[in-house]
């Protein structure tokens, strides 16, 4: 850990700075596109063309700063290589079918309604009947709600760091996971093979991870 902070802060710095320098521009470029957008129709398609791009530049960031901390590239060199080895891997579809982020959403949520229902539930026992006390529960569970959903997000965040990381780490070296979880391996291998026979094919691994076959009971 304290290594990784090291080259965060030090090594690595340029390639953080680097790739959010693209995010900074695009954010630079629909703030002087956003008064325009209600007097131009033409602004107002620019705006929705930089929008685009800046979701897919915030897309290839998170999945180029995982890869550059892995493996100490820099920016511009780390996405090509993480497109290169997920195209090699036949991975494109596997991230886009991914239901983490959705799936994290969701928690997010329930923990926001989770605290908001707490905290009105305790304003509602501990105040004394009063015209407010109504006005003050709302006020105190959309309050709960908000910071609720704030504190989820910060752990839901590493959760998602985290995930990326293990996608990476498997296509980098997947042997890597036979040597300490087996049992893990053979799973990851049976459900690639089961749900993305043509990736699990091409991804240069399908004779060193064969599929054992399944025979039917008579």
């Amino acid at each position: 850990m304290s290594n990784s902070i090291k080259r965060a802060f030090t090594r690595n710095l340029g390639t953080i700075c680097f790739g959010s320098l693209f995010q900074a521009i695009i954010k630079a470029l629909r703030f002087f596109t956003g008064d325009g957008r209600k007097k131009s129709i033409i602004a107002y398609i620019i705006d929705c063309i930089l929008q685009i791009i800046e979701k897919l530049i915030g897309y290839l960031n998170d999945w180029a700063f995982t890869f550059a901390a892995l493996t100490g590239e820099g920016f511009v060199q780390a996405s090509r290589s993480f497109i290169k080895l997920f195209k090699q891997r036949g991975w494109t579809a596997i991230i886009n079918d991914s239901i983490v982020g959705t799936t994290l959403m969701f928690i997010n949520l329930g923990i926001g309604i989770i605290s908001a229902a707490a905290g009105g539930s305790i304003i509602y026992i501990t105040m004394i009947q009063s015209p407010e006390k109504h006005i003050a529960v709302i006020c105190v569970s959309l309050i709960s709600f908000v910071i609720g959903i704030f504190m989820s997000s910060i752990i839901t965040t590493l959760l998602t760091s985290c995930v990326r990381t293990v996608f990476v780490c498997f296509a980098l070296n997947p042997a890597a996971l036979g040597a300490t979880h087996p049992e893990h391996l053979e799973k990851l291998t049976k459900v690639w093979h089961k749900f993305y026979p043509e990736e699990f094919t091409t991804s240069g691994y399908a004779n060193q991870f064969k599929e054992p076959p399944v025979y039917s009971q008579c």
